[in-house]
């Protein structure tokens, strides 16, 4: 249960790799740092998309942390608890496929558009490591127990 969430852990602070203009990319929210025109109503999907992703990885960040934190306070981890996990990273992994094949509904300088986002070597490794952890989560899913 450590390993997964380490590995649910780990995207957040990998993110920040793409803050500077690194070999590996923006990763999923690299947009949101090249702003820069402050107006809302023009930023390009991809500014729209990096603020979603900013916010499950916040999300999966604090999710990996109560698997690590819960079982010191002897809180016991039910299942149902280990699905929100899975569900979590399902969600990730979905909305990635869809913004990098497809794209989403986002607002542009126009009106609505949808286009798609890059795909890069930061963003794939990212998304990489929170399936690890969310397969890890459906291994030990019936245990219930963070060993």
């Amino acid at each position: 249960m450590r390993l997964a969430a380490l590995f649910l852990v780990l995207p957040f602070f990998l993110q920040l790799l793409g803050l500077g203009d690194t070999p590996l990319g923006g990763g999923l929210c690299g947009e949101v740092f090249r702003v820069r025109d402050p107006a809302l109503a023009l930023q390009t999907p991809g500014f729209w998309y990096g603020l979603l992703f900013m916010l499950l990885l916040a999300l999966q960040l604090g999710y990996g942390l109560s698997l690590l934190l819960l079982p010191l306070l002897e809180v016991r981890l039910g299942p149902e608890w280990l699905r929100v996990g899975r569900y979590l990273v399902g969600v990730l992994a979905l909305l990635f496929l869809l913004t990098r094949l497809t794209g989403l509904p986002a607002p542009g300088p126009g009106g609505w558009v949808l286009e798609r986002a890059p795909l890069d070597l930061l963003s794939l490794l990212l998304v990489g490591l929170s399936l690890a952890g969310g397969a890890l989560l459906r291994e030990n899913g019936g245990h219930g127990t963070a060993a």
